[in-house]
């Protein structure tokens, strides 16, 4: 009989456990955990922040303990004491950030809502004001069923499916990818992961 899993998140690893057979499945906080845990981090952009709030807010805030936080997004943001607001387009950033002058920015569940060609602007951007790392994801299937789906739901005109990535497009600009951890069902399919220190 297959298992019904139940997750839940161990701390000392953020990887997500099942609590009746032990399978281990990688979000983002795991990949977020694996690549910063043990880099000296104070500061983090987050972009596409929306109004779910910052990805692995719980990681950058207790166990990081970092000292400034911006969440950025063109539409609405969720109110926050600790991140910093801003209210703009994401390819806007180097008017508020100078080359290599935060030390990680993160776009989780963001790319897919640019248009190809802006998604690589977006990533040339993110590696010139980054110090220490880039982290990201992005759709590799249009997540649901039409590419404007998600603005039906919410009114927000910015969730439009623009485009769908793909881990060898990471790959070849650089970054490492979940592509393995994926293979062996351990993490997404369905969102690519992608990573690169600088």
């Amino acid at each position: 009989m297959k298992c019904k899993h139940r997750f839940e998140t161990d701390f000392s690893d953020f990887k997500r456990r099942c609590v009746y057979c032990g399978q281990i499945f990688k979000d983002m906080d795991t990949y977020l955990y694996e690549v910063f845990n043990r880099m000296p981090v104070e500061s983090v952009v987050d972009v596409g922040t929306g109004l779910k709030g910052v990805v692995g807010e719980y990681f950058w805030l207790n166990v990081k303990h970092v000292k400034r936080g911006w969440a950025v997004d063109i539409w609405k943001i969720k109110p926050s004491e600790f991140w910093k607001p801003i209210n703009d387009d994401a390819l806007r950033l180097e008017y508020y950030f100078k080359p290599k002058s935060v030390d990680v920015v993160q776009a989780f569940g963001f790319l897919e809502h640019l248009k190809k060609q802006d998604g690589y602007r977006f990533l040339q951007i993110a590696e010139k004001i980054a110090r220490k790392g880039v982290i990201l994801s992005a759709a590799t299937v249009i997540h649901g069923p039409t590419r404007d789906y998600k603005v039906k739901i919410d009114g927000n005109t910015y969730h439009y499916y623009w485009s769908t990535w793909r881990w060898k497009e990471f790959e070849a600009l650089g970054y490492q990818t979940n592509y393995q951890d994926m293979k062996k069902e351990l993490t997404f399919s369905d969102e690519a992961i992608a990573w690169k220190t600088l």
